[in-house]
């Protein structure tokens, strides 16, 4: 902040105040090399003068043209760099008034709902009589129980045996 200050109010304005009596100096230059070049015997010395006058000029002012350039240049970085934070810190605000306002709709949602009637009781009831539970036997298992079942093989031999093919 203090940099954009110094620039605002000491380097540019000097920088624009340099333009202007630059602007004042070479008007005084070239009236100079006006006479010397009317009032000079030696023409081509005189010219050879102006002509370094010139490019003295010419140089000092765009010396001055690029640092009063730089000076804005640098200024407007500056001044970017500040609209970036404060469009930040305003998308910040906005990301949480957005929250806000999501609570707040939620909350007036909640309002419209109504509380659904639970029963407090138990759903399962225990039967009134109890069984006496049946004290485990253990008994042996039977293998042949299920031969008379079988599994279809002697049935499909007995097909093929007698010649009845479908």
């Amino acid at each position: 902040m203090a940099e954009l200050q110094m620039l605002l109010e000491e380097e540019i304005p000097a920088g624009r105040s340099a333009l202007v009596d630059s602007f004042s100096n070479l008007d005084q230059v070239a009236e100079y090399c006006e006479n010397n070049y009317v009032q000079s015997t030696d023409k081509q010395r005189a010219l050879e003068e102006t002509k370094s006058f010139t490019t003295q000029s010419l140089a000092s002012v765009s010396y001055l043209i690029n640092t009063l350039a730089n000076n804005v240049l640098q200024l407007l970085d500056i001044q970017a760099s500040q609209l970036r934070r404060m469009e930040s810190s305003l998308n910040h605000i906005t990301q949480t008034v957005d929250v806000h306002n999501e609570k707040v709709a939620r909350r007036e949602i909640g309002i419209l709902t109504t509380n659904k009637n639970t029963c407090r009781s138990h759903k399962i009831v225990a039967p009134a009589d109890q069984e006496r539970a049946l004290r485990y036997i253990r008994k042996p298992i039977d293998y042949s129980a299920l031969d008379h079942v079988g599994h279809g093989v002697k049935w499909l031999l007995r097909f093929k045996g007698t010649g009845l093919n479908h």
